[in-house]
């Protein structure tokens, strides 16, 4: 990144690096926050540019020195401002093209920003996006919405749901759209629920996007009264690309009376699953092996794929496990909403840097 910081505020854009890596490394651990190379963070280094997590890559991959792009962000946030969707054409690819447009060119290797760069563009200093199981509570269930206002009412920030909507291009233009429509009386929400997606915060003070996230979290944890640590994940090498899951949480539940085999495809709560644990399941050649009568999963995969599969296929099965728990309703996503996942180029290139990372 040096060409970028030779310039007078060098210092500055250093710092505000350290606070990217901080935020990704802080989130980045957590696998009930994120999984595999899911959830994105931002940080705007000045009135133009901003730095932001590279497609394919783990949160707590990054680094100073990797990891991350630094974008102009006002460029992509011009677009969004000027759209004409009256007029026909393929928006997803133009938001792309300018996205990738707006890259810094560095010597190495040319990496994407985050898919999901256009609304961190239009948002804060300071953006968390995290694909929280708390938070995927609300957002995977019918009730979810409703639930969402009454455990933070008479907050001291204000929050948006949005309803699911493709992610990228058109997930912006919602938030956009919904962030205008607001009355000029209102504060700008620290907090936004994308349903059967995440959660997202953002701040123009690190410190406070960082501790609103965390309270989001508390405040969902104390309602449900979620006691406990959030299960671990355990792996161990049965041969060449072959690890079998030692989870006990996933283990437990593929040997209830409740587990099916295609209960993944009956019930599909998010994106990430459908990149993660569906694709990688009803294909030819399935990289998970579910063995009933053992009770074994096994990952044919290199390790940081089994790692990514592991972390998600958990996530997965706490989040049905607490939805019914509770008594709520599972919200799932439509058949045309999974076959947009299932299609997209984006998150095809993301697990291919995924791979390629792990050589």
């Amino acid at each position: 990144m040096k060409k970028y910081f030779e310039r007078d505020d060098e210092m500055e854009k250093s710092k505000s690096l350290q606070e990217l890596v901080w935020l990704c490394q802080k989130i980045g651990r957590k696998i009930d926050y994120v999984q595999g190379g899911g959830g994105n963070i931002s940080v705007k280094l000045d009135s133009q540019y901003m730095a932001i997590k590279a497609s394919g890559f783990r949160l707590d991959q990054v680094t100073e020195e990797d990891g991350y792009v630094v974008v102009d962000y006002q460029r992509i946030k011009s677009f969004y401002e000027s759209v004409n969707i009256s007029v026909v054409k393929d928006y997803e690819k133009e938001s792309l093209e300018i996205a990738q447009k707006s890259v810094l060119s560095f010597s190495g290797r040319i990496l994407r920003p985050s898919v999901e760069v256009g609304f961190h563009s239009i948002l804060d200093r300071y953006v968390i996006h995290s694909h929280s199981v708390y938070a995927n509570i609300l957002t995977c269930s019918r009730e979810g919405r409703q639930l969402c206002y009454k455990i933070f009412e008479n907050r001291n920030f204000s929050l948006i749901w949005v309803p699911y909507i493709n992610p990228g291009f058109s997930l912006t233009l919602e938030i956009s759209n919904q962030l205008r429509s607001l009355p000029a009386i209102d504060k700008r929400p620290k907090v936004i629920f994308m349903e059967n997606h995440g959660l997202v915060v953002s701040s123009d003070n690190l410190k406070e996007a960082y501790e609103v996230h965390e309270m989001v979290n508390l405040l969902i944890k104390r309602w449900f009264k979620i006691r406990g640590r959030y299960p671990s994940c355990v792996l161990k090498q049965v041969g060449d690309k072959r690890y079998q899951s030692k989870t006990r949480f996933i283990l437990d539940f593929i040997k209830s009376e409740g587990f099916e085999v295609d209960l993944f495809e009956k019930y599909p709560l998010y994106p990430d699953q459908l990149v993660y644990i569906n694709s990688s399941m009803y294909t030819e050649n399935p990289k998970i092996e579910i063995d009933l009568p053992r009770g074994t999963v096994i990952y044919n995969s290199t390790y940081s794929e089994a790692v990514a599969i592991d972390e998600t296929l958990l996530a997965y099965l706490y989040l049905i496990t607490k939805i019914n728990k509770f008594g709520l309703t599972i919200k799932s996503m439509s058949r045309n909403e999974m076959e947009y996942i299932k299609n997209w180029e984006s998150e095809k290139y993301r697990k291919e840097i995924l791979k390629e990372f792990a050589k």
